[in-house]
């Protein structure tokens, strides 16, 4: 009897020594989260962006800017 004490402990106490085991790693990924990727905006929330833009004033001045340069710049190549 004395015989199955013995092995019956030594198994509980080798059993909770892999769980104890196996539990560790665990426990170590879910403390290190990775992180969070930059949310990504659907078509929907990219148009109504877009569309917004499009009636900023400011944005419609720069659009207007960048036009009138570029011609500048076309004209001047093409007096050459």
């Amino acid at each position: 009897m004395t015989e199955n004490t013995f092995d019956r402990e030594a198994l509980k106490n080798e059993l909770r020594e892999e769980i104890l085991n196996e539990l560790k790693p665990k426990e170590q990924t879910q403390e290190e989260k990775p992180a969070k990727p930059k949310r990504k905006l659907t078509e929907k929330q990219l148009a109504a962006l877009a569309a917004g833009r499009a009636k900023n004033p400011r944005m419609i001045a720069k659009k207007l800017r960048e036009e009138e340069e570029a011609k500048k710049i076309i004209s001047k190549c093409l007096e050459l």
